[in-house]
């Protein structure tokens, strides 16, 4: 089974107990198939409502699979940034620093975030948008 990246906006919405998130992260989270990166895990610490929260949070995001960025992923994040802009699509530096590391580890990309697709453009990247 392969692995999952839950962005931000997945992670939000499944916090927020929505029910489409929860359909589709929960199968993750229960097979050992969510992971998370370091853009989105300290988005996500960022938004906690209190310390106590911030604890959770931190607790239960670190005992998920962790996906580093590859070595040369500011190169690649300038090189997408740089074609999808020649394409007239601007993007926003962490998205692509996220789609980066996802497309380098093999995983998919859970999002809820519509301007993914457009980086599949320029990334191989499997994105599933809900």
């Amino acid at each position: 089974m392969s692995l999952v990246l839950v962005d931000s906006s997945a992670w939000i919405a499944f916090f927020r107990g929505d029910a489409g998130a929860i359909g589709r992260v929960d199968p993750l989270l229960r097979d050992g198939r969510a992971a998370i990166t370091g853009a989105v895990y300290a988005e996500l610490l960022s938004g906690a409502r209190t310390r106590s929260a911030f604890e959770n949070l931190r607790t239960l995001l670190r005992s998920l699979d962790w996906l580093d960025e590859p070595p040369d992923a500011w190169d690649r994040v300038a090189e997408a940034r740089f074609a999808l802009a020649r394409q007239g699509v601007q993007a926003f530096l962490v998205d692509l620093l996220v789609a980066v590391t996802a497309a380098e580890a093999g995983a998919a990309l859970l999002t809820r975030d519509r301007d993914f697709s457009r980086v599949t453009r320029v990334l191989p990247l499997d994105v599933t948008v809900f």
